[in-house]
């Protein structure tokens, strides 16, 4: 093995030699002479860039070259027609004639536009913040405990004899006009949490975020770094052979938030623009959260009949982690001792005819998961769309958090079917392959959002922005844009969109009443009550002209010159372009590490784009029409052939199984070797105080213990009682004479 080590590392420096580069610019010069560092090749780029050797924010560091790099910096008379031999020609092997060395980036520093710098995961230190009060959150009840030890989906009720594994109470679903949730937590936003900020201004952390907010951005981050990796869904059914394995559009759909300042700390909050209302699973799910944590008396205290029980809101517990420029927040949901890393989150996850039909889930909330596997009404569908659709996200919530995985509940917004427990090292198989990977790529992402962010910031300093990113686009880079908010005009669009539908400051045209059009009529001298001659005059072509100008100004109007987007500050865009460094070798392939030995590290670059302003407003324009279009889902009075298939099929199944939603008559039988225990939801044997020793009580069939006891004196019998004498019976009265 050294042998053929050595002859790889003399043919490549041979290879060098021919370009004319120094064998002391080579990576593979010894370690031990580390007196002087090696020289760097300086042929023509600080002559491209004076301004290279001014930037403070990079340290020394030599210019690595794969062998692809080496062929493209050859001179054009050395080089070959090899377009036959199969070589790709991606993006990176188009600008790598362009770029500069490669440098290692210092943390502290700002980036600089347009330069290549070089990250890994050893740079950012990821540690908790703070105490979590972990004794202080809930459990979960009715038994489910057992769910989180045993792999795979648990079934509430057994379908061939019909008894139920836990209780039968948590069966049907408490709708959301019989609870009453002003008597939970109210979310708090980052923007509003002074806990959060408070320890950001300690440490002198720029940003705060939370799980919910900072997710879907994470997400977009990851597909522009993974190499197009997508999810291993082999572990599924043939059934499942020929169905897609790439994420699903909505995970494309592009992510907007929102940098809030606040006294030297910008807080990240979810931007709000198109998600006007919360739909019926964010809804369900905080009561559906608080009926798998509560006794079924506890529960029953929260409905509207009763919830004048309910003396105090207990407040929610946070786990608070410091990373490289963030302060991060995440909810702890659920615990138990028993798992590695103590706590869990609780996913509630609707039936596929309610994701796909969420404005009308009382059509579709009949649709039944009747079977194991499958392709429709099973719980490996479920699992499947999961996968495609939500677990990069579930992962990033669990890893912010420091969690052991995700806890799911599967319902159709009626009555509940199931449960499962996935815990954080399956999904690290399923996304990146193993959980070295993982831990990787998500302190790496953390690590290019922290400096994109900053570079925001230093162009808009003490400004509210809002960032879009967008992932998929024509060059497979990641597109970054930035827009000043404005407040106000910002609170009329919202509310334009949510009367008309569109997001838009001016407000819609409306048809003229029949009333008003006499008004004017009348205004102009004309008889608002006559009648046209229908032997008149032929309408002229001037007439024409006009009836069509009209159609064309209603028909072919453009929406995208009227959707809202604060054009009095100049909107930025930026194009990230990065690949990936494995042992020196590098590529845009998807990474999987083997063991701790490999090295890997990000190559990327910020650019900032140079078109016309008028060209920059208009794509924007049309990336915030995407948005708020993306999501578009047909209503209640939809015509029934204007449905997708799809939809069209998961209705007629949840018309013909609505009757399998109503509570069975029948005698309610359990598994009574699984009946819940509630004692430990109020004390746990870990949170009970030592109690003071006590002997054993003795067990039936144990012998009497032998005493030696004092001889009791003899008593003397008691006295005989002489016998009551006999009572004479009275004498008969003699009746009286007439």
């Amino acid at each position: 093995m050294s042998s053929r080590l050595f002859a790889y590392s003399r043919a490549r420096t041979v290879l060098w030699r021919q370009h004319g580069i120094s064998a002391t610019a080579l990576r593979f010069t010894s370690s031990t002479s580390t007196d002087k560092p090696a020289p760097t090749q300086t042929t023509n780029h600080t002559d491209a860039d004076p301004s290279a050797t001014e930037q403070p924010s990079v340290v020394a560091s030599t210019p690595l070259y794969s062998k692809d790099e080496a062929d493209a910096i050859k001179p054009s008379s050395e080089k070959t027609n090899d377009d036959s031999s199969g070589k790709k020609s991606g993006s990176r092997f188009e600008f790598v004639r362009e770029r500069e060395p490669i440098v290692v980036h210092d943390a502290s520093q700002p980036i600089k536009l347009g330069k290549w710098y070089r990250i890994d995961a050893n740079m950012m230190d990821y540690s908790q913040v703070g105490k979590s009060h972990i004794n202080t959150v809930p459990r979960l009840a009715h038994g489910l405990e057992r769910v989180l030890f045993s792999p795979g989906v648990h079934l509430l009720q057994d379908p061939n004899s019909r008894v139920y594994n836990f209780d039968p109470y948590i069966r049907g679903i408490t709708q959301p006009d019989e609870f009453d949730f002003d008597k939970l937590t109210p979310y708090i936003t980052s923007s509003k949490d002074s806990k959060l900020i408070k320890y950001a201004r300690e440490r002198k952390k720029r940003f705060v975020g939370s799980t919910s907010s900072m997710t879907h951005v994470l997400s977009h981050l990851y597909f522009a770094i993974s190499g197009g990796k997508q999810p291993d869904i082999s572990s599924m059914s043939m059934r499942f052979a020929d169905m897609p394995s790439r994420f699903t559009r909505g995970m494309r759909y592009p992510a907007s938030i929102a940098l809030r300042y606040n006294d030297g700390v910008y807080s990240i909050d979810a931007d709000k623009s198109f998600d006007v209302k919360d739909s019926i699973l964010s809804v369900m799910g905080k009561s559906l959260e608080k009926l798998l944590t509560s006794t079924p008396s506890e529960f029953e205290m929260y409905k509207k009949q009763n919830s004048w029980k309910v003396k105090e809101i207990p407040e929610e517990n946070y786990h608070y982690v410091e990373a490289e420029d963030f302060i991060l927040r995440s909810q702890l949901d659920c615990r138990d001792d028993r798992l590695p890393r103590k706590t869990f989150d609780l996913k509630t996850r609707g039936s596929l005819a309610i994701r796909m039909d969420l404005d009308n889930h009382e059509v579709s909330r009949g649709y039944q998961i009747k079977t194991m596997k499958g392709r429709m009404q099973s719980f490996e569908r479920e699992y499947y769309d999961m996968v495609r659709s939500a677990f990069l996200k579930y992962n990033f919530q669990v890893r912010i958090g420091n969690m052991d995985g995700i806890f799911v509940a599967y319902h159709n917004t009626a009555r509940m079917f199931g449960f499962q427990y996935i815990s954080r090292r399956e999904m690290d198989e399923v996304l990146y392959g193993n959980e070295l990977t993982g831990n990787h790529m998500f302190k790496m992402i953390l690590l290019l959002l922290s400096k994109m962010l900053r570079t925001v910031t230093d162009q808009y300093p003490e400004t509210d922005v809002r960032v879009t990113f967008n992932s998929f686009t024509p060059d497979h880079s990641l597109s970054m844009w930035v827009e000043v908010i404005d407040d106000e005009k910002e609170a009329i669009a919202v509310k334009m969109y949510q009367e008309t539908g569109q997001y838009s400051v001016n407000p819609a045209p409306t048809a003229a009443t029949p009333e008003a059009s006499k008004e004017a009529a009348s205004k102009e001298g004309v008889d608002p009550f006559a009648t046209k001659d229908p032997l008149g005059t032929k309408p002229t072509e001037t007439d024409a002209e006009n009836a069509l100008l009209d159609e064309l100004l209603d028909e072919d109007v453009d929406p995208v010159e009227d959707v809202y987007v604060n054009s009095d500050h100049p909107i930025q865009h930026y194009r990230m372009e990065s690949f990936s460094t494995l042992n020196n070798q590098d590529t845009d392939d998807a990474i999987t590490l083997r063991d701790q030995t490999d090295e890997w590290s990000i190559n990327w670059s910020l650019k900032k784009s140079t078109a016309p302003t008028d060209e920059m407003v208009r794509h924007y324009r049309q990336l915030r029409l995407k948005q708020s279009t993306f999501f578009e889902r047909p209503s209640a009075d939809t015509p029934e052939e204007e449905l997708a298939p799809l939809v069209k099929v998961l209705r007629r199944l949840s018309r013909r199984n609505m009757w399998m939603n109503n509570t069975p008559r029948e005698r309610v039988v359990v598994n009574k070797s699984r009946i819940p225990d509630y004692a430990p939801l109020k004390h746990h044997r870990a949170d009970r105080p030592a109690k003071a020793s006590s002997p054993k009580p003795r067990h039936r069939s144990s012998p009497k213990p032998m005493l030696k006891t004092q001889p009791t004196p003899k008593t003397q019998p008691a006295p005989k009682t002489q016998p009551a004498p006999k009572t004479q019976p009275t004498p008969k009265t003699q009746p009286t004479p007439a």
